[in-house]
């Protein structure tokens, strides 16, 4: 398994497999993001075939201080339950460790999805919020309603 910033035909892949990454943006707005200047995003090969993904962005950086933001962090289904998300985000922290600076990382997760939960808990992310009723605005199902919790987590330069 290995790392890369850049594969080919990125958007196409997104696309192909956004269902089973369960991606719910649209193709428009999966080319406007990796478009993006402040646009910061990996993945996960084997065998030099795309497994997994991590999708995120600059908030801020100055030359000391960066905020970043996880967007979405998703492995195929098949490879899924073998520590590889967990595996994505040492990567991320690694990456913008070396970077020098202090980093503030922000994400969110569905309150329901306690796998993930348990996963940025074990990883030093601390819960600082939460939004009600985010997931799923669906008027005609308002039951299908989910909460998202907040997490954040700080990388000094020195760690």
């Amino acid at each position: 398994m290995k790392f890369s910033s850049n594969i080919e035909k990125s958007h196409s892949w997104i696309i192909e497999k956004r269902d089973q990454l369960e991606i719910n943006w649209s193709d428009k707005a999966i080319s406007e993001h990796l478009q993006k200047e402040n646009s910061f995003n990996f993945y996960l090969l084997d065998n030099d075939h795309p497994i997994g993904v991590l999708i995120g962005h600059f908030l801020y950086q100055d030359q000391k201080v960066s905020e970043f933001e996880i967007l979405h962090i998703a492995v195929l289904p098949k490879f899924r339950n073998q520590g590889l998300g967990r595996m994505i985000l040492e990567e991320l922290e690694k990456q913008l460790k070396s970077t020098g600076k202090s980093v503030k990382i922000f994400l969110e997760a569905s309150a329901v999805n306690k796998f993930a939960i348990k996963l940025y808990e074990k990883l030093g992310y601390k819960a600082y919020n939460e939004r009600k009723n985010y997931y799923g605005s669906n008027p005609i199902n308002p039951s299908s309603l989910q909460d998202a919790i907040l997490f954040a987590k700080t990388l000094n330069a020195s760690s």
